[in-house]
């Protein structure tokens, strides 16, 4: 499903200024393979000035706008678009009726966002529950998720969505067979439950079938599929209650992908662990790791975020780094080369944050204008075309 450093201590002052993956070796779950990829989702994005706020799913993107508000471009037949219709758009629209917003999430088929009084608010398909309602049904336009409050940050991924609350606890909601919303049980909740032992909470984000959280105190909590070792505790054994991360000291933000997870630690550098076939990791290797691994090449690194099969970074400069698949030119070089070491994403050079989708990412530059790179089969991009691009390229009518 991440942002800025500080996407977690400064998700309430927005109120204030306003393919699939051949990373991913688990197995898919429920229906639709047909699209490639996958994404992250926790894909949230947190931006210094501007809108403050942007997020990759598979194959849609959302961003909060500068007045609260989001809007979302992208692939839209499931309604994760919010804007009243089962249509796609290459260009952003706004979501119906949402305004006051602190944090939006784009998943696999379904958008989530968080509003300024704690409360909540689900779109799209809603097949496992992951709109949060009490409901199976989808719904192209916004519907309240039951019972949530106190809420200040969400992040959704392929079928579940959590959200973390300002005392420091988490709820998550939608599909659950391998423990990914860590209640201790491995049954679907279409209404939020408690994550088992989570306290002082910083940062909770949802990868595609599995879910972190970084803690005050810079350690960081992994639950949900565990196959490719993306729950960081040493093992490829699956988890309906959060495990420690092993060896991992000093994280301020981390992000789960298709089947692995990064985190940004305080003196700049990265860690990833899961899933290596396309490099996602960062080390310089093909090979899976079920414990953190330094990304290479990484200074100043503020908040790093984990796609289907890529991963990105933003640096304290607001240059911006991915590596990983490429496939798509979601690395943002001008190619369609994999790397397993960071590139250099072209020509962005005052980056706030940056989001991963499947096989897309996206960045807010300082000015609060959007950028978007990589697979466009559905308008992810936001240029008003379907054209795929290897560099980064404006999102019109934004904000």
């Amino acid at each position: 499903m991440q942002s800025t450093a500080n996407l977690r201590a400064t998700s309430l002052v927005a109120i204030l200024t306003a393919v699939f993956a051949t990373a991913c070796q688990d197995v898919l779950r429920p229906v639709d393979a047909t699209t490639q990829p996958s994404f992250d989702l926790g894909s949230l994005a947190q931006a210094v000035s501007g809108a403050s706020n942007i997020s990759g799913g598979e194959n849609h993107s959302c961003a909060l706008r500068p007045n609260a508000t989001v809007a979302c471009w992208g692939k839209g037949d499931d309604g994760q678009l919010g804007d009243g219709t089962f249509a796609n758009r290459t260009t952003p629209v706004s979501v119906v009726g949402l305004t006051n917003v602190v944090s939006v999430a784009a998943g696999r088929f379904h958008t989530c966002a968080i509003l300024a009084d704690g409360t909540g608010r689900c779109w799209g398909s809603n097949s496992s529950g992951q709109l949060g309602n009490g409901g199976v049904a989808g719904s192209p336009t916004p519907v309240i998720i039951s019972g949530l409050t106190g809420a200040v940050q969400v992040s959704s991924g392929a079928y579940h969505s959590c959200a973390r609350l300002s005392d420091g606890t988490a709820r998550c909601w939608g599909f659950n067979p391998d423990g990914e919303l860590g209640n201790g049980s491995n049954t679907n909740s279409n209404v939020p439950v408690v994550v088992t032992g989570l306290t002082s909470a910083i940062d909770v984000e949802a990868g595609w079938f599995h879910s972190c959280a970084v803690r005050t105190d810079g350690t960081a909590r992994c639950w949900g599929q565990g196959g490719s070792g993306q729950l960081g505790n040493g093992s490829t054994t699956s988890s309906n209650t959060p495990v420690t991360v092993s060896g991992l000291a000093g994280a301020v933000d981390i992000d789960g992908g298709g089947s692995h997870t990064c985190a940004a630690l305080s003196d700049g550098s990265a860690r990833c662990w899961g899933n290596n076939v396309s490099g996602q990791l960062g080390n310089g290797s093909t090979t899976n790791s079920s414990v953190p691994v330094r990304v290479r090449k990484l200074r100043g690194t503020t908040a790093v975020v984990a796609g289907g099969g890529h991963s990105c970074a933003v640096s304290s400069a607001g240059s911006e780094r991915c590596w990983g698949s490429g496939f798509f030119g979601q690395l943002g070089n001008g190619s369609t080369g994999s790397s397993s070491v960071p590139v250099v994403v072209s020509g962005i050079t005052t980056g706030s944050s940056v989001a991963a989708g499947g096989n897309h990412s996206c960045t807010l530059l300082t000015d609060g204008t959007a950028r978007c790179w990589g697979w466009n089969f559905s308008g992810q991009l936001g240029d008003g075309t379907f054209t795929q691009r290897e560099t980064p390229v404006q999102v019109v009518n934004f904000p």
